[in-house]
């Protein structure tokens, strides 16, 4: 599949709206979104990341096909907000998931999102990947960005995988700097990708409903 590609703004904090932007070209071409409408589809909050709840409960209203992979409970995290983020990643990825999040905005969403969100609650992996690359699905994958360029920390961060090779994967990489068709290491993407803990691995899946 050819998938376009659309890079993250300057100030770096729309990778998940350019990532959206790549899977509507696809399945809704004949909309020209903005990244002001997109914002607003993700209910994004100026300088904050983005969680994909907001954006997935819209898709699923544009009858859109939506599938997604992670050991994740929205559930007990829109009981317990940041204290269940803690618990789940662990002290690093979970504060920046607070400093970098309006959970209470977040929680109220995963509420509606945990009634009725087509969620398989387990660990995704490269063979689910493949699979749904197969059938026709664009994917996109929340990684920590530090370990896919070799540096320290944690930045969370969302690429759209493209194509899958033996010892390879190829994403899109909305930047900053923005990187097309970029090929890397499976290994190094599995790195980022299971972070901080391979039970970290996740994909959301979107697809024209069947």
């Amino acid at each position: 599949m050819k998938i376009p590609f659309f890079p993250n703004t300057g100030d770096g904090t729309h990778c998940f709206q350019a990532a959206l932007r790549m899977a509507l070209a696809v399945f809704m071409p004949e909309r020209k979104f903005t990244y002001s409408e997109l914002d607003a589809i993700s209910q994004k909050i100026e300088g904050k990341w983005t969680w994909p709840t907001a954006a997935m409960l819209w898709m699923i209203e544009q009858g859109l096909a939506i599938k997604l992979i992670e050991d994740f409970d929205y559930a007990d995290f829109a009981a317990r907000g940041g204290e269940y983020l803690i618990e789940r990643y662990g002290e690093e990825v979970g504060r920046s998931q607070i400093d970098h999040s309006d959970v209470e905005l977040e929680r109220g969403i995963s509420r509606r999102f945990a009634g009725m969100a087509p969620i398989e609650r387990r660990i995704a992996d490269i063979g689910d990947l493949r699979n749904e690359l197969a059938r026709g699905a664009v994917v996109i994958v929340n990684i920590n960005a530090a370990p896919l360029y070799g540096t320290e920390g944690y930045s969370g961060h969302f690429v759209v995988v493209c194509d899958i090779g033996d010892d390879w994967i190829e994403i899109h990489d909305p930047g900053m700097p923005p990187k097309p068709n970029l090929r890397v290491p499976l290994e190094r993407f599995t790195a980022a990708w299971a972070y901080p803990t391979p039970r970290d691995k996740n994909l959301l899946s979107i697809s024209s409903p069947s």
